[in-house]
């Protein structure tokens, strides 16, 4: 079990620039538009509704534009699709300049084709060459299907055949998770994704990309660990959103993710003084436990689920450093302890968290981050000293799985929201607020 829990992290783990959302659609179009050759002289994408909603008005790195149109064009005219979602890397002025020409003649456009949570990008383009269509699915970089000029390059696969390929966190069980943790070898890879994140914070600081965050914190160091890892997270996290020109480690498809669960456990280690395999345990299992509970919630979802599964698995990781380091008792905490201990901080956080809305990428995803960072390290010093939401109570299960699961629940039942909050950007699009 150990080797097919580490497999499925280590494979999740992907560089993204920008929000991950418009980086897979600049992927998609740059897919048809590197198979078709030649120059592009349009290109059309249709979206599932999380994809669209997230792109909506989120900035595209390289650019000082933002949404989805945009994010297509840039990728048709200059996007390396071997690069996935880092595939307008590197974007020059030319490129720039040509992608924001297709978008003012309405020659780049971006249509809703379903309100879903799943993945769906179909991107399409046409040139000197003729037309070429790229479908990403199930993963944001995941091409299914390539067609040019009608001739057939990927066949498309059926989403069925897409589950199989992969190995699911969530068919373990909390114990088996935690046995992997306390036992893996070869987890330095959890590292990697720290040292991404933070390099992004600091590019957010000095572009000057993270004013909100400084806004609550102002220009120094905050004194506590809590208000520390507060400061790199929401700061990694808008800098991200404000399409700062380095990029993060994501997880579950999404770089918000890979962040919220990285950072703060970072900070906890680095405060406790703890390192080597003892933080990348901590970090092993912040990330099991978010890839856990969006398996459940859906890779997207009408719910936050950057502070869902994220903010959750940073507060499980917190807690295992603070229960090893014997806060709140002055000893390390016994295997039953510790067990006793993850679960009260995983009912507090959803009894907390939970159903928190996605209205997309964009300022105010580095807001919840900070909301999650909170209640993360309010989970875990609760739980550490015996104390956490009570199981007996609403969406709160007898078991961990049980407590995710429902968790999950929650965020797909949200979707119906999901039209309310495209109805509403499709206000502003007419009102011409964006």
């Amino acid at each position: 079990m150990n080797e097919k829990l580490i497999k499925a992290v280590k494979a999740d783990l992907v560089p993204s620039l920008g929000v991950t959302e418009p980086g897979a659609i600049a992927y998609a179009a740059a897919c048809a538009a590197r198979a078709l050759g030649g120059e592009i002289s349009a290109v059309t994408v249709g979206l599932n509704s999380c994809i669209y909603k997230n792109s909506f008005t989120c900035a595209v790195p390289g650019t000082d534009g933002m949404g989805c149109a945009l994010a297509a064009a840039l990728g048709a005219v200059m996007g390396d699709p071997e690069k996935k979602l880092m595939a307008t890397e590197g974007a020059n002025a030319c490129g720039v300049q040509k992608a924001k020409l297709l978008v003012e003649r309405g020659l780049a456009k971006a249509e809703l084709e379903a309100v879903s949570p799943e993945v769906f990008i179909r991107a399409a383009v046409t040139g000197e060459n003729g037309s070429a269509c790229a479908v990403v699915r199930g993963r944001h970089d995941r091409l299914v299907s390539l067609t040019v000029n009608g001739k057939e390059l990927v066949p498309e696969r059926a989403p069925q055949d897409e589950a199989e390929e992969e190995f699911s966190v969530s068919s373990a069980s909390f114990g088996e998770i935690l046995d992997c943790v306390e036992t893996a070898e070869g987890i330095g890879f959890t590292e990697e994704a720290v040292k991404m994140d933070l390099a992004l914070f600091e590019e957010g600081r000095r572009s000057g990309l993270i004013p909100l965050t400084l806004a609550r914190h102002g220009s120094g160091r905050p004194s506590s660990v809590k208000d520390r890892a507060d400061l790199i997270t929401a700061g990694a996290i808008e800098a991200r959103v404000r399409g700062a020109a380095a990029p993060a480690m994501a997880i579950t498809g999404s770089g918000s993710h890979g962040i919220l669960c990285t950072l703060p456990v970072h900070e906890t280690a680095a405060y406790y003084g703890i390192s080597g395999a003892e933080r990348q345990r901590a970090l092993l299992l912040s990330m099991l436990v978010t890839k856990y509970i969006k398996e459940l919630s859906g890779l997207l979802s009408t719910a936050c689920g950057c502070v869902l599964a994220g903010g959750t698995g940073a507060a499980l990781g917190i807690a295992y450093l603070m229960a090893k380091k014997g806060v709140g008792t002055g000893r390390p905490a016994s295997r039953e302890e510790l067990e006793r201990i993850l679960f009260d901080t995983l009912d507090s956080m959803a009894a907390s968290v939970t159903g928190m809305i996605c209205h997309g990428g964009n300022t105010g995803c580095s807001l919840k981050a900070a909301v999650g960072v909170d209640m993360a390290f309010a989970a875990a010093e609760m739980a550490v000293r015996g104390a956490g939401a009570e199981s007996e109570h609403g969406i709160l299960g007898d078991t961990p799985e049980e407590t995710m699961r429902n968790m999950g629940a929650v965020a797909r039942g949200m979707l119906p929201a999901e039209n309310t909050i495209l109805e509403i950007m499709r206000r502003k699009s007419e009102k011409g607020s964006v």
